[in-house]
C-alpha cells in the first residue's frame, strides 16, 4: 500500500509563517484515505526528517516565498533529491531542532535513507512573518486553494 503524509510546517507565533500548522489544523477534521496521514511537525525540523521513513509521498504545508510572487499567490513546488543534494545553501549543514528549513529536513532523510519516491511543497505567498498571531487576510484567503491543492495531490 502507498503510504503519504501530509506534513504542516512553521511556526504559530510569526503569523503567515504559521500557515502549514493552520492548515494541518483544518485537515485534521477531514476524513483521510487509507494510507494518508496527516502530521504537524510545526518548528521541529529534525524530528520531521525521522518521521519520513516508509512514506511513498510526502506533501509539506508551508509558507512559500518566491522572487515577483504576491501574497496569497499557491505554490506547489516538487523537491528533486539529486538537485537537492547538490545545493550550495547545503554546503553550512547543520541540524537545528528548534528551526524548519524543508532543504535541511529532506538533506537529513536522504542521509538517512529515508527519502520518499515523491515530495512535494504547497502552499502561498506570506504577507507578514514578524512576531504575532494569526494569518493575514491574504494568506487565509488562500487557505481553501491550499486545502484543495493538497486533496488533488491524495487522489
Amino acid at each position: 500500500m502507498t503510504r503519504t503524509l501530509i506534513c504542516g510546517v512553521g511556526n504559530k507565533l510569526k503569523r503567515d509563517d504559521g500557515l502549514g500548522p493552520f492548515v494541518i489544523e483544518q485537515l485534521e477534521t477531514q476524513t483521510m484515505p487509507l494510507g494518508v496521514d496527516v502530521a504537524d511537525y510545526g518548528i521541529s525540523g529534525f524530528k520531521c526528517a525521522l518521521k519520513l521513513e516508509g512514506y511513498n509521498k510526502v506533501v509539506f504545508v508551508d509558507a512559500i516565498s518566491l522572487p515577483g510572487s504576491k501574497p496569497g499567490r499557491l505554490h506547489r513546488l516538487k523537491i528533486n533529491k539529486e538537485r537537492l543534494m547538490k545545493s550550495p545553501k547545503l554546503s553550512d549543514f547543520s541540524v537545528s531542532m528548534h528551526e524548519t528549513d524543508l532543504e535541511r529536513i529532506m538533506a537529513t532523510a536522504a542521509v538517512l535513507n529515508i527519502y520518499p519516491d515523491e515530495v512535494v511543497i504547497i502552499g502561498c505567498e506570506p504577507s507578514d512573518t514578524a512576531v504575532g498571531l494569526g494569518l493575514t487576510k491574504s494568506v487565509a484567503d488562500a487557505v481553501p486553494g491550499i486545502i484543495d491543492l493538497v486533496m488533488q495531490e491524495i487522489k
